[in-house]
C-alpha cells in the first residue's frame, strides 16, 4: 500500500491529485494526507522575492545550519520537523502493519510505502538526516532534486 503525504501547496496538490487519479498506484484507504511539517522552508525577508536570493541563504547554511539571517527558518529547524515526522510515521505504520499481518510473513508487497511530496529544499534537507550528516549544513551539496522527481530515502547505517 502507498500513502501520500503532501505539503500544503494548493496548486501542486491539484496537479498531483490529477496525476495520481490517472496512475495505478494502490492507496491505503485512498489516503492522501496534508502534512504541515512538509511545508516549504520559510525564507523570511526573501519570501516572495526572486529565487536567486535563496543562494544567499544556502551559502550561510554551509557555515551555520542554525542561522536565521534574513529571518529565515534555519536548515536545522527544517531537518528537525521533517525527521520528527518520519519517525512518527515509521512508528505508526509499523504498528498498523504488524496488526494487519499477524501470523503472515512480511513481503515487499505487504510493506507500506510513504511518498512525501514537498519542495526540493525541504526534501534535500530531510535527506541529510537519512545520510546521517551531523546537521543540515551540506544540504545543497546533495544531488539537485528536480521538480516532480522521485528519490528513495534510505537510512544509512
Amino acid at each position: 500500500f502507498h500513502i501520500f503525504f503532501l505539503s500544503g501547496l494548493f496548486f501542486f496538490r491539484s496537479i498531483f491529485a490529477d496525476e495520481l487519479a490517472k496512475s495505478k498506484i494502490p492507496l491505503y484507504n485512498d489516503d492522501i494526507i496534508l502534512e504541515t511539517r512538509l511545508r516549504e522552508r520559510f525564507f523570511g525577508d526573501l519570501n516572495g522575492g526572486p529565487d536567486t536570493r535563496y543562494r544567499d541563504v544556502w551559502n550561510i547554511d554551509l557555515k551555520d545550519a542554525d542561522h536565521t539571517e534574513f529571518h529565515v527558518e534555519s536548515a536545522n529547524s527544517v531537518l528537525h520537523r521533517t525527521t520528527k515526522l518520519v519517525l512518527e510515521l515509521d512508528e505508526i505504520l509499523e504498528r498498523q502493519q504488524s496488526a494487519q499481518s499477524k501470523g503472515s510473513a512480511k513481503t515487499e508487497d505487504s510493506c507500506w510505502k510513504c511518498i512525501l511530496v514537498a519542495h526540493g529544499d525541504v526534501l534535500q534537507i530531510l535527506q541529510t538526516g537519512f545520510l546521517r550528516h551531523p546537521d543540515a549544513s551540506r544540504h545543497r551539496n546533495l544531488e539537485h532534486l528536480e521538480t516532480a522527481s522521485i528519490r528513495e530515502l534510505i537510512l544509512h547505517e
